[in-house]
């Protein structure tokens, strides 16, 4: 493979109204080769570099990690680090981003530090890298925009196709609820118990709360009742002439009044001023 063909680096222009998006491209691009890397003070963005062929080593944090095919490393800004080749041609494409809440936006994708990530699908986060490096070579004066929806997705992305170590990604976790989500959606007017959900999942009632929790981070009974008045929802706009305590029960609530507290818990409104603002 021609090296030439392999090796991109393209900048993008950042205007003010970028500075002021949630998140913005600073770069992106590609090498054949990565050459060892030493950055004493780190780099000023955050950087996604993902892993095509060969292997390298990340040294961050006081710790060093292998990265090959299907991985990559999420690099927090000014972070000591260091990488460099181990099996060659370490071949990777990588995107720099930043933005004014960056590491708030991060946070709540349960991403705190620099650190290395497995892919289930490394396909899905390099299409978005390919798609910014096209967006930012083309003439359009809002090619900015535009990036900045896509490395948002790649940064969701990251959220569902990646794990650390051997921890399974959200969207495995989520394939393996997935006899659960199943049995609530089909009974979720009726009594459902932890006991029945584990059955359906083949694991014990503790396990059942552990995945819920790690894949969803709330418990399964907190699940069942949002999917409940979700359902609830619906049926109060479609069914207007319906009453609430019919509502209630339609949706697996016997006592109207806890329905209308629990209602109200979320929506911050009754059932029947939830109707009002709706229609």
């Amino acid at each position: 493979m021609d090296r030439s063909m392999m090796d991109h680096n393209i900048f993008g222009v950042i205007t003010e109204m970028e500075q002021k998006f949630p998140i913005y491209v600073t770069s992106v691009g590609s090498w054949h080769n990565q050459e060892p890397m030493m950055r004493e003070h780190g780099f000023p963005d955050f950087q996604w570099i993902q892993t095509l062929h060969g292997t390298g080593r990340l040294e961050t944090g006081g710790k060093s990690y292998t990265v090959s095919q299907g991985q990559g490393m999420l690099l927090f800004p000014h972070e000591k680090h260091q990488y460099a080749p181990v099996r060659e041609p370490w071949t990777l494409k990588w995107v720099t981003f930043n933005g004014a809440h960056m590491a708030d936006m991060l946070a709540s994708l349960h991403f705190h530090r620099s650190s290395v990530l497995n892919l289930t699908h490394p396909d899905i986060t390099l299409s978005k890298m390919v798609s910014i490096l096209s967006l930012l070579q083309m003439q359009n004066p809002l090619r900015g925009v535009e990036c900045s929806a896509l490395v948002y997705q790649l940064l969701l992305d990251l959220y569902l196709y990646t794990s650390r170590s051997e921890v399974r990604s959200k969207q495995q976790q989520a394939e393996q609820l997935a006899p659960a989500f199943h049995y609530i959606e089909e009974n979720y007017n009726q009594p459902v118990s932890l006991q029945q959900l584990a059955d359906r999942l083949g694991v014990t009632p503790q396990h059942t709360c552990l995945l819920f929790q790690q894949t969803l981070g709330i418990r399964p009974f907190a699940y069942i009742t949002r999917y409940r008045l979700r359902k609830a929802k619906e049926l109060l706009l479609q069914m207007m002439d319906m009453e609430v305590r019919d509502v209630a029960r339609h949706v697996g609530y016997e006592d109207s009044s806890y329905f209308i507290k629990l209602f109200k818990q979320q929506e911050g409104v009754t059932p029947n001023h939830f109707r009002k603002i709706h229609r």
